[in-house]
């Protein structure tokens, strides 16, 4: 492919403004994606570059619908218009990221050729290519991120407010996300509030966030403890622990969660739950409990792959699954008998429902509060 320049941001400075012109080629970027896969992707599988290389060539059908590609399993052919434009065989390594790499330059090649819409887009090609390739292939989280998209995804949600607020003899606080100022939020609505008989804690629609933040609010509730685990690819783990204060006295405290709860809200949930720290209310979390690390490339765009996953403290896989609440306000809007509907026994399934605007939820968390005084 042609040489093509623009700037590359250093891993250690990858969010950083500081931007050094260099040239590179398609393929060059191509290849340390496919090698930072192998490397650093936590549920890398032998098949993995191959489905990527194929996955990424299937994309050009995106770019002219006039092409295609298939895949026989021994070969690789492309079509223009229903006709044979170019086939080659598959490299007998399926690991080897140099042939693979020649295959797709060689087909893309081949596309220029006879499609004017690929020439006219040529800039869009290799993004068209690893994105389709990388997103499509593995964990549905690990992410390439064309230049400029990075930052937008990253920072997405992570600014919205830290809500605290009295409800008559009960501390109300939302966390939509959680950022480099919830913790200091916290502490001050704690601090102000200090005659609070109990805490609700939502974190309903919360997108997560700073995770570092996170299991510092987590922390601010708890007393000593296993807060969760996290494997990596050696498949070691690793402890995260509270410190022996709880911050809110040990106050009578519900959480509230639903369909929406992801990722670091769902780990502040879980850590709660499980040292029976306060109740939880609401429906099944969203499920997203991996740790993904970011790789700057030559081309400015930037790869999130998945290094490892997070468990609960009793050692409970999150990822894919969620956290159940130890009650299931699932399609409820109103009940006869609260006393009975709050002592139920926890359901093992629980369907996942959003419930960020559900005023039940809310009701319920005040009588469990109430009953506790």
């Amino acid at each position: 492919m042609n040489k093509k320049y623009f700037g590359i941001i250093p891993l250690s400075v990858l969010l950083s403004s500081f931007v050094q012109a260099q040239e590179y080629t398609d393929a060059e970027v191509y290849q340390t994606g496919l090698k930072l896969v192998q490397d650093k992707y936590i549920n890398y599988q032998a098949q993995d570059t191959e489905k990527i290389a194929i996955n990424g060539l299937k994309s050009l059908h995106q770019m002219d619908k006039n092409l295609s590609v298939a895949d026989d399993g021994k070969r690789v052919t492309l079509y223009y218009k229903g006709r044979v434009v170019r086939s080659h065989l598959k490299p007998e390594d399926r690991q080897n990221i140099q042939a693979w790499s020649k295959l797709n330059d060689n087909m893309v090649k081949a596309a220029q050729k006879v499609s004017k819409e690929i020439n006219k887009r040529d800039f869009e090609i290799l993004d068209t290519i690893m994105k389709n390739g990388i997103n499509k292939t593995l964990d549905g989280v690990s992410q390439y991120y064309p230049e400029g998209q990075s930052d937008a995804a990253i920072e997405k949600g992570i600014t919205r407010n830290f809500v605290a607020n009295m409800q008559d003899h009960i501390l109300y606080i939302k966390i939509a996300a959680f950022n480099q100022h919830t913790v200091k939020n916290l502490e001050k609505a704690l601090a102000e509030n200090n005659n609070a008989k109990g805490i609700i804690l939502d974190l309903r629609g919360s997108v997560g966030g700073d995770l570092a933040e996170a299991l510092k609010v987590a922390d601010m509730f708890l007393s000593g403890g296993i807060m969760i685990l996290e494997t990596k690819s050696d498949g070691d783990f690793s402890y995260y622990h509270a410190d022996e204060e709880d911050k809110t006295e040990d106050k009578p405290l519900v959480v509230l969660v639903d369909a929406k709860t992801t990722s670091a809200a769902e780990l502040v949930a879980s850590a709660i739950q499980v040292q029976s720290r306060g109740k939880l209310i609401g429906t099944n979390t969203f499920g997203k409990a991996s740790k993904q690390e970011l790789y700057a490339l030559a081309n400015g765009a930037v790869l999130g792959l998945t290094r490892g996953y997070f468990y609960s403290a009793g050692g409970e896989a999150l990822d894919k699954i969620g956290i159940i609440p130890d009650i299931c306000t699932y399609g409820q809007d109103d009940v006869i008998d609260m006393e009975k509907f709050i002592n139920q026994k926890k359901k093992t399934n629980c369907s996942k429902e959003e419930r960020e605007k559900q005023e039940f939820d809310m009701t319920v968390a005040k009588y469990i509060i109430d009953s506790e005084l």
